[in-house]
């Protein structure tokens, strides 16, 4: 019997800027489950693949704000996969076999019976370019390799799930923006 263990992600050194990107965007404040639907049936689809999410990565913690496959809510950010992912924002983050990835192996969400065994978490980025979370699709089976097609899908599907971010964010700006016009009009109509 052997003892593994497996490896937190490190806070980016934009930790926070982040955090104040995903103050400000009202990603999760309210669900939005609905909007990234299609994107999560095509990436699972596409992979033929058990499951998929988009999520946020927030202090201490991932929030999923949508998942097919699987229950959506709140995680530890210790165990997650995403964690790892936004610290490659330039690329997707590829783990074939999470029991034989030092990062993973050990995680309790590997360690089950239909646990993560591949992974593929593509970062998801703010109009500024900040990364927030992740487009995220993963099995219980590992697998040698993705094609150029899938990556190209994928690429594609995560562009996707940003303008659906980029939207809801510009929605939060106009919304405090009319906070802040009401609280004025209130404000000058004291006596």
């Amino acid at each position: 019997m052997s003892i593994s263990f497996y490896i937190m992600a490190d806070k980016p050194e934009n930790e926070r800027e982040r955090e104040r990107a995903i103050a400000t965007s009202n990603l999760i404040a309210s669900p939005h489950v609905g909007r990234f639907r299609p994107i999560l049936d095509a990436v699972r689809d596409t992979l033929k693949a058990k499951s998929a999410a988009i999520t946020i990565v927030y202090q201490d913690s991932t929030y999923v704000l949508s998942a097919a496959g699987f229950e959506a809510g709140v995680y530890k950010r210790s165990t997650s996969f995403c964690a790892h992912a936004i610290l490659s924002p330039d690329e997707l983050t590829i783990v074939p076999d999470a029991g034989a990835d030092e990062r993973f192996a050990g995680n309790p969400f590997v360690d089950t019976i239909e646990g993560i065994q591949f992974y593929i978490g593509a970062p998801l980025r703010d109009e500024d370019g900040t990364v927030l979370g992740a487009l995220c699709v993963f099995d219980e089976k590992p697998r040698d390799f993705i094609t150029d097609d899938d990556r190209a899908r994928i690429i594609a599907l995560k562009k996707e799930a940003e303008a659906i971010v980029h939207a809801i964010s510009k929605q939060a700006d106009v919304d405090r923006e009319g906070d802040k016009e009401v609280q004025s009009s209130m404000q000058s109509q004291r006596p």
